[in-house]
């Protein structure tokens, strides 16, 4: 997890308050307002029950990226790593991926269909510091959390771990070493 200075944190809290839009289900589709996502990014509903739903008849997997604005991993994030071809061709064929804002008021319906902004429903996942990136498998059930920026071959390693579902017999590190006999 990122550790934030406290200045940072409530310069990021206030420039989200100022610019966030107000939260609705129809303000729940439109972009993060300075927060640009990737071209191969889905579109949310506002409900995160037909996106989950969305993602699976498409054979997909669920993925919120959490961001804030300011913050300098987050544009890394999009300026370097999600900007590999690798893993565009991958993330295009089989992740759904919805950007989120970690201090956001736009009002969502979450998994258990209760509405909630997505500061609140970031609190309940307990998304701390950003970048963090939390993958769903078909049933809702959150299979993989990547907390904070990595390198682009991490992000890569990471979703390719997501999706051939290693989290099923071993961990991150373990499953990386049996793929690529790294140590």
């Amino acid at each position: 997890m990122i550790e934030w200075p406290r200045r940072k944190v409530l310069m990021a809290m206030g420039a989200a308050a100022v610019s966030a839009p107000v939260g609705n289900a129809i303000a729940a589709r439109r972009p993060i307002a300075g927060m640009e996502p990737e071209p191969w990014f889905a579109e949310t509903t506002g409900d995160l029950r037909k996106d989950l739903k969305a993602a699976s008849d498409t054979n997909k997997v669920l993925a919120l990226i959490w961001e804030q604005h300011g913050c300098e991993y987050c544009h890394q994030m999009h300026d370097v790593a999600l900007k590999q071809p690798e893993l565009i061709a991958l993330g295009k064929k089989r992740f759904h991926v919805l950007q989120m804002d970690l201090w956001g008021d736009r009002e969502f319906i979450d998994f258990d269909g209760e509405k909630l902004s997505e500061a609140k429903i970031a609190r309940g996942l307990a998304v701390r510091g950003t970048p963090s990136t939390v993958f769903y498998d078909e049933t809702g059930d959150l299979v993989f959390r990547m907390p904070g920026y990595a390198s682009p071959e991490i992000f890569f390693l990471v979703y390719q771990y997501v999706d051939e579902e290693g989290y099923q017999s071993a961990s991150l590190q373990d499953w990386a070493k049996l793929k690529y006999g790294a140590n």
